[in-house]
């Protein structure tokens, strides 16, 4: 199961200025310095974008799967995705963007996230005290940009104690390939820690007993 993305449509600002004091002074109008790379700007177009604008789809956990249409001044547009955010290593502000163009036609790789849901339905934790734990929380698929899921979604209500889930096993949409390995662990349901550790605990014990046996027995010869 998968959720299809979202778009987002930007206005994307050529820029000539470049160095610090100019950034600095963008920012101060609430525009974003970012570029722009790709099949079509190799060398990257610098440009601004509205930070108010950009910035709920950059601190998003969806930021990688969301389609992004940057509409230029001169009536052209580019769809792209966010590629890197810069941020300020104090205030964890958003300082720069860089987004990479995609082509339509063209497949892209993009890493999805993995989300579960009804975990509190889940047999092997509510009826055996079982912990649900996670091997992988993105896979990376090759997909059309149009087509990219922003999500792909894990009913974990059947799933019994010792059950597992690998990449194989995902149900993913149709156009959308897992480029992951297929035998890669997902997510499975362990068994209650307690339990896992009550067999060593009694093989512990029992070697105490023997070896006061043994000493006993020595003893007494």
């Amino acid at each position: 199961m998968a959720s299809k993305h979202q778009t987002v449509k930007l206005e994307f600002t050529k820029r000539e200025g470049t160095g610090k004091g100019t950034c600095r002074k963008l920012r101060c109008k609430d525009q974003l310095p970012v570029v722009l790379y790709g099949p079509e700007y190799k060398h990257g177009l610098a440009g601004t974008v509205s930070a108010r604008a950009v910035t709920p789809v950059a601190n998003s956990s969806h930021r990688e799967t969301t389609l992004i249409e940057l509409d230029f001044a001169d009536g052209g547009s580019a769809s792209a995705l966010i590629r890197d955010v810069q941020r300020h290593p104090l205030t964890r502000r958003i300082l720069h963007v860089d987004f990479y163009q995609v082509l339509k036609g063209h497949k892209i790789k993009v890493e999805v996230p993995i989300r579960v849901v009804n975990e509190e339905l889940c047999k092997g934790i509510k009826d055996d005290g079982g912990v649900l734990v996670f091997g992988e929380r993105f896979i990376l698929v090759e997909v059309q940009p149009s087509d990219i899921p922003e999500e792909i979604v894990v009913d974990a209500q059947n799933l019994n104690v010792g059950d597992e889930i690998f990449v194989k096993d995902l149900a993913l949409p149709e156009g959308v390939a897992a480029v992951t390995e297929a035998d890669l662990l997902v997510l499975h349901v362990e068994q209650p820690k307690e339990e896992a550790e009550e067999a060593p605990a009694a093989d512990a014990e029992t070697a105490e007993v023997e070896v006061v046996a043994k000493g006993k027995a020595a003893k007494e010869e």
